[in-house]
């Protein structure tokens, strides 16, 4: 056999054996998968919202009409830890805070003309705003502020009332 015949014949096995191959494998298996199930679910929520405080007082003291601190006191159904009281946006530590009763629970802080300097400088003749919030902690949740504005007049009261409303 010359050469060209036994190119020829191989590459007509190696074609045979192709044929065979395919005739033996296996069918591609068929699928129930859908991807346009027309099924759907509906419902409504809400989001969970934390509750406001109440501030029940906010109170000034004074000494011969010089401001020498102030008291504020709220209602929340939650615990101390949930609480944010802060000055001028400077939170103020909730070591300053005291807790009352089982829920609803009564807090109070008595915030001195001292802890306010070092907290916001000196606040002679300045308007303040002092919020309290409930936070849920890890979260940036928090309910809605209640808001009261501390005023502080001059020396002696030179430069106004000292007013917490």
């Amino acid at each position: 056999m010359s050469r060209p015949t036994r190119a020829r014949l191989a590459a007509g096995l190696v074609g045979v054996a192709v044929l065979v191959g395919i005739a033996s494998a296996p069918s591609v298996p068929l699928t129930d998968a859908a991807f346009t199930d027309s099924e759907y679910a509906s419902g409504s929520f809400t989001a969970a919202t934390l509750s406001t405080p109440t501030v029940t007082s906010c109170t000034v003291t004074n000494f011969l009409g010089t401001f020498t601190g102030f008291t504020i006191t709220w209602t929340s159904p939650y615990q101390k830890v949930q609480q944010r009281l802060s000055i001028n946006n400077v939170v103020v530590d909730n070591t300053n805070v005291t807790q009352t009763g089982t829920g609803p629970y009564t807090y109070s802080a008595t915030i001195s003309s001292g802890l306010l300097n070092t907290l916001l400088g000196s606040l002679l003749g300045s308007t303040n705003t002092v919020r309290v919030d409930s936070i849920y902690s890890g979260t940036s949740w928090a309910s809605p502020a209640v808001t009261r504005t501390l005023s502080v007049g001059g020396l002696l009261g030179l430069g106004g009332n000292n007013t917490c409303t």
